[in-house]
């Protein structure tokens, strides 16, 4: 038996321990790599992405098909953020939009519409001698 049939057996052998285990991981990794969360939330992500894979490599049959399973999906994971990464670069995507500073907005009053001027609030430099 070579060591790819060993792995094959591993994921055929699979309880539904492993498979919450190698989801845990993939989405804990995931979490920590993106920029969806603020980074405690990306430092929590990585630890329970961390916990997962060891504990589910502890947890195999083998600990060498554990290994290579997790190294596999790291790998996997790593691949699909290239090729996302080469199409955004492709397509053009990956430019930030410039930002335009927003422009003052002038107000026109109309001829005899009753007001007697701008609220205290309004006016420059109103706030900022409180």
């Amino acid at each position: 038996m070579t060591m790819l049939h060993d792995v094959a057996e591993s994921l055929r052998a699979m309880t539904l321990v492993h498979l919450l285990l190698a989801f845990l991981a993939c989405t804990g990794y995931l979490l920590a790599e993106g920029q969806l969360a603020p980074a405690r939330m990306r430092l929590y992500g990585g630890l329970v992405a961390a916990a997962s894979a060891i504990w589910f490599v502890i947890d195999s049959a083998q600990w060498t098909t554990g290994t290579m399973l997790v190294a596999f999906a790291i790998g996997v994971v790593g691949l699909f953020t290239a090729l996302v990464w080469a199409l955004s670069a492709a397509l053009g995507l990956r430019h930030t939009p410039k930002l335009v500073p927003a422009q003052p907005v002038q107000e026109t009053i109309a001829e005899g519409a009753g007001r007697r001027g701008p609220i205290a609030a309004t006016r420059p430099g109103a706030l900022s001698s409180l």
